[in-house]
């Protein structure tokens, strides 16, 4: 049965099998018993133990936002959805950091970095760590176009190397 779980959470959601399996893994943790379904006591007992106690009506709340079948437990389809929407609410937080540290490197807000602004910027945060050589290296590698600006889509992939 879990096979079969597996398959049509990779067909219906476009999840890799390791991550289904470490979800899987997760949810193994919380449900205790065994019977495939986490409910509100298992929570409890997981938070207590864990050192963040959770008051049992706040457990309830949480299971009846996730549980779509209203059963009154979490079920691993329920729980692999609550899990893909965080990773997407992480995503989008990462998004918006790139974009906020984007806008401190463009100085002028033109939407480019210039190298100026971007050695500025290194020297305010590096406090020194990085040679003006360095800073030019960084730049030129970042600015995948060559035209001597990093634009945003060169920022990003500039971003994610770190």
């Amino acid at each position: 049965m879990y096979k079969r779980e597996v398959t049509k959470f990779i067909r219906v959601l476009d999840i890799p099998e390791d991550k289904i399996n470490e979800y899987k893994e997760a949810f193994d943790m919380f449900d205790r018993d065994k019977q495939g379904t986490i409910s509100c006591d298992e929570i409890y007992k997981i938070m207590k133990n864990y050192g963040n106690p959770m008051k049992k009506e706040e457990i309830e709340y949480m299971i009846e936002e996730i549980d779509e079948d209203g059963d009154g437990e979490i079920n691993f389809e329920e729980f692999v959805t609550m899990m893909e929407k965080q990773t997407n609410i992480i995503d989008e937080t990462e998004e918006e950091a790139v974009l906020q540290a984007f806008r401190n490197f463009d100085r002028d807000h033109d939407g480019k970095i210039t190298n100026f602004e971007f050695k500025y910027i290194l020297g305010q945060i590096g406090d020194g760590r990085f040679s003006n050589e360095e800073i030019n290296l960084l730049f030129k590698e970042a600015d995948l176009d060559a035209d001597g600006m990093l634009d945003y889509q060169d920022f990003i992939r500039f971003w994610r190397q770190f």
